[in-house]
Protein backbone atom coordinates (compact mmCIF):
# COMPACT_ATOMS: atom_id res chain seq x y z
CA UNK A 1 0.00 0.00 0.00
CA UNK A 2 1.12 3.66 -0.40
CA UNK A 3 -0.40 6.68 1.06
CA UNK A 4 0.27 10.04 -0.28
CA UNK A 5 -0.02 12.74 2.07
CA UNK A 6 -0.36 16.39 0.44
CA UNK A 7 -0.37 19.71 1.72
CA UNK A 8 -2.83 21.82 0.43
CA UNK A 9 -1.86 24.43 -1.88
CA UNK A 10 -1.72 27.95 -0.74
CA UNK A 11 -4.34 29.61 0.12
CA UNK A 12 -5.65 33.17 0.64
CA UNK A 13 -4.49 35.09 3.22
CA UNK A 14 -6.01 34.51 6.60
CA UNK A 15 -5.85 38.49 6.92
CA UNK A 16 -7.94 38.81 4.16
CA UNK A 17 -10.45 36.64 5.34
CA UNK A 18 -13.03 37.07 7.26
CA UNK A 19 -15.00 33.99 7.08
CA UNK A 20 -15.39 30.66 8.70
CA UNK A 21 -11.44 29.43 8.14
CA UNK A 22 -12.74 26.43 6.61
CA UNK A 23 -14.36 28.11 3.64
CA UNK A 24 -11.21 29.91 2.83
CA UNK A 25 -9.89 29.33 -0.89
CA UNK A 26 -6.72 29.14 -2.75
CA UNK A 27 -5.02 31.56 -3.94
CA UNK A 28 -4.42 32.45 -7.69
CA UNK A 29 -0.85 31.32 -7.12
CA UNK A 30 -1.75 28.53 -5.44
CA UNK A 31 -3.83 27.48 -8.08
CA UNK A 32 -1.26 28.24 -10.87
CA UNK A 33 1.26 26.40 -8.70
CA UNK A 34 -0.53 23.01 -7.83
CA UNK A 35 -1.58 22.85 -11.53
CA UNK A 36 1.81 22.67 -12.64
CA UNK A 37 3.33 20.32 -9.90
CA UNK A 38 0.35 17.74 -10.03
CA UNK A 39 0.39 17.37 -13.58
CA UNK A 40 4.19 16.56 -13.29
CA UNK A 41 3.44 14.27 -10.32
CA UNK A 42 0.90 12.17 -12.01
CA UNK A 43 3.87 11.22 -14.41
CA UNK A 44 6.03 9.35 -11.16
CA UNK A 45 3.02 8.46 -9.44
CA UNK A 46 -0.46 6.06 -9.91
CA UNK A 47 -3.06 7.25 -7.43
CA UNK A 48 -6.52 5.57 -6.80
CA UNK A 49 -8.21 7.67 -4.52
CA UNK A 50 -8.02 10.75 -3.40
CA UNK A 51 -9.54 11.85 0.40
CA UNK A 52 -9.84 15.30 1.24
CA UNK A 53 -10.33 17.65 4.51
CA UNK A 54 -13.68 19.38 3.93
CA UNK A 55 -12.05 22.39 4.03
CA UNK A 56 -12.70 23.86 0.90
CA UNK A 57 -8.78 25.14 -0.03
CA UNK A 58 -8.03 21.35 0.60
CA UNK A 59 -11.02 20.39 -1.62
CA UNK A 60 -9.87 22.67 -4.12
CA UNK A 61 -6.18 21.14 -4.22
CA UNK A 62 -7.54 17.92 -4.08
CA UNK A 63 -10.05 18.78 -7.43
CA UNK A 64 -6.97 19.88 -8.85
CA UNK A 65 -5.50 16.90 -8.54
CA UNK A 66 -8.01 14.79 -9.30
CA UNK A 67 -8.05 16.96 -12.81
CA UNK A 68 -4.57 14.88 -13.56
CA UNK A 69 -6.14 11.07 -12.49
CA UNK A 70 -9.56 10.73 -13.83
CA UNK A 71 -9.83 7.10 -13.11
CA UNK A 72 -8.99 8.11 -9.42
CA UNK A 73 -12.11 8.16 -6.72
CA UNK A 74 -12.48 11.44 -5.09
CA UNK A 75 -13.79 11.36 -1.27
CA UNK A 76 -13.81 14.20 1.37
CA UNK A 77 -13.55 13.24 5.31
CA UNK A 78 -13.90 15.41 8.33
CA UNK A 79 -11.29 13.69 9.45
CA UNK A 80 -8.60 15.32 7.45
CA UNK A 81 -9.87 18.57 8.48
CA UNK A 82 -7.35 20.59 10.69
CA UNK A 83 -6.44 18.88 13.64
CA UNK A 84 -6.56 15.73 12.19
CA UNK A 85 -4.35 13.04 14.43
CA UNK A 86 -2.94 9.55 13.81
CA UNK A 87 -5.85 7.96 14.82
CA UNK A 88 -8.08 9.45 12.18
CA UNK A 89 -5.58 8.77 9.78
CA UNK A 90 -5.91 5.27 11.16
CA UNK A 91 -10.00 4.94 10.71
CA UNK A 92 -9.19 6.54 7.09
CA UNK A 93 -7.05 3.84 6.28
CA UNK A 94 -9.10 1.44 7.65
CA UNK A 95 -11.80 2.74 5.80
CA UNK A 96 -10.00 2.53 2.38
CA UNK A 97 -7.25 -0.44 2.70
CA UNK A 98 -8.71 -2.05 -0.40
CA UNK A 99 -7.17 0.88 -2.42
CA UNK A 100 -3.26 0.25 -3.33
CA UNK A 101 -2.53 4.31 -3.94
CA UNK A 102 -4.37 6.74 -1.34
CA UNK A 103 -3.80 10.21 -1.85
CA UNK A 104 -4.75 12.34 1.56
CA UNK A 105 -5.42 15.76 1.04
CA UNK A 106 -5.06 17.86 4.46
CA UNK A 107 -3.16 20.30 6.18
CA UNK A 108 -0.27 21.42 8.56
CA UNK A 109 0.96 21.00 11.21
CA UNK A 110 -1.37 18.07 10.85
CA UNK A 111 0.62 15.85 8.44
CA UNK A 112 4.28 16.49 10.02
CA UNK A 113 2.62 15.44 13.55
CA UNK A 114 0.93 12.52 11.80
CA UNK A 115 4.06 11.36 9.81
CA UNK A 116 6.65 11.81 13.22
CA UNK A 117 3.99 9.42 14.58
CA UNK A 118 4.40 7.04 11.46
CA UNK A 119 7.96 7.15 10.42
CA UNK A 120 9.43 8.01 14.11
CA UNK A 121 11.37 11.33 12.33
CA UNK A 122 11.37 14.89 13.21
CA UNK A 123 8.78 17.11 12.49
CA UNK A 124 9.74 18.41 9.05
CA UNK A 125 8.54 21.37 6.93
CA UNK A 126 6.11 20.23 4.63
CA UNK A 127 5.66 22.82 1.98
CA UNK A 128 2.30 23.73 0.49
CA UNK A 129 1.11 21.35 -2.75
CA UNK A 130 4.18 19.03 -0.79
CA UNK A 131 3.60 15.05 -1.68
CA UNK A 132 4.91 12.76 0.66
CA UNK A 133 5.28 9.36 -0.44
CA UNK A 134 4.80 5.85 2.06
CA UNK A 135 4.80 2.52 1.74
CA UNK A 136 4.27 -0.25 3.95
CA UNK A 137 2.27 -3.81 3.76
CA UNK A 138 0.15 -1.43 6.62
CA UNK A 139 0.30 2.16 8.38
CA UNK A 140 2.35 0.66 11.16
CA UNK A 141 4.33 -0.40 8.94
CA UNK A 142 4.93 2.64 6.36
CA UNK A 143 8.49 3.76 5.28
CA UNK A 144 8.90 7.21 3.89
CA UNK A 145 9.51 7.14 0.04
CA UNK A 146 10.06 10.57 -1.46
CA UNK A 147 8.84 13.87 -0.11
CA UNK A 148 8.48 15.96 -3.48
CA UNK A 149 7.39 19.95 -3.69
CA UNK A 150 6.62 22.42 -6.33
CA UNK A 151 10.05 23.97 -5.94
CA UNK A 152 12.01 20.80 -6.79
CA UNK A 153 10.36 19.94 -10.06
CA UNK A 154 10.59 23.74 -11.24
CA UNK A 155 12.74 23.17 -14.42
CA UNK A 156 10.87 19.25 -15.05
CA UNK A 157 9.75 19.23 -18.56
CA UNK A 158 6.22 17.79 -18.98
Amino acid sequence: MKIFFIRHAKAVSRDEWSEDDLLRPLSKKGVEISEDFFEKISLIFDIDIIISSKATRAIQTAKILSKFYPNAIFQTSTLLNPGCSFNDIKILIDEYSGYENIALVGHEPDISLILNDLLGCERVDVKKSSIIECEGRDLENLELKSFIYPKLLRGFKK
